[in-house]
């Protein structure tokens, strides 16, 4: 394990980068998220990315990068199978008084996203055992944004995101390059995407919810 002056290093260098002011109640709640995942990674398989130099860059930075492209949303976030919280809770900790919805339907990791938010002491964050298509269901109000990393692309991913997002409501997307062909215009008129940082074949689609 590595120490806490180590993981703060990492995180400044990282966030430094991309030109985010953060203070210093949010560096420490990024840090202690870092902590944590690797104290329970090596436990529970959270992320097959081991090396702290690449988590600092592959989930954190990653994450933030998206806060670089568009503006803190005017409404609720929901981060769609969260996983080990990536991009959903270093989003929430930019944007501190945004009402987040982390749906996470693994018991193990929706555990360590609600240790996370307890030991960062976030607020206005909510973790949801739930697939989209569940919370879809659920009757929730308009979501102003909608995040996903790591999950497949499908019709049905975009269709159920669709219904949940408010009238010019965003969906950013963190997919491989090749995935971009998936992307129909049947509900979003899409930006064109914008490669990640330090990544070979990454990039981040953001689409703007049609009218009805």
């Amino acid at each position: 394990m590595i120490s806490e002056p180590e993981i703060e290093q990492l995180l400044s260098a990282s966030v430094s980068e991309l030109g985010l002011p953060l203070t210093e109640r949010q560096s420490r709640q990024l840090a202690s998220h870092f902590s944590l995942l690797l104290r329970w990674n090596q436990k529970t398989n959270l992320t097959s990315i081991r090396d702290p130099g690449e988590i600092a860059i592959r989930h954190f930075q990653e994450s933030l990068f998206v806060g670089t492209l568009i503006p803190e949303p005017a409404g609720t976030m929901i981060d769609v199978g969260s996983g080990a919280g990536f991009p959903g809770l270093p989003l929430k900790v930019l944007w501190p008084a945004v009402n987040t919805v982390l749906l996470e339907p693994n018991h193990k990791k929706a555990t360590f996203l609600m240790e996370v938010i307890r030991h960062s002491e976030l607020e206005r964050v909510l973790v949801r055992p739930q697939r989209l298509e569940q919370y879809a269901a659920s009757g929730s109000s308009p979501a102003a944004l909608i995040t996903v990393r790591g999950v497949k692309i499908s019709h049905e991913l975009l269709r159920h995101g669709a219904s949940l997002l408010a009238a010019d409501g965003l969906y950013v997307l963190l997919i491989g390059a090749d995935d971009e062909a998936l992307l129909p215009s049947d509900y979003f008129d899409w930006r064109e995407p914008v490669p990640i940082p330090h990544s070979e074949n990454r990039v981040v689609a953001v689409g703007k919810r049609r009218p009805h």
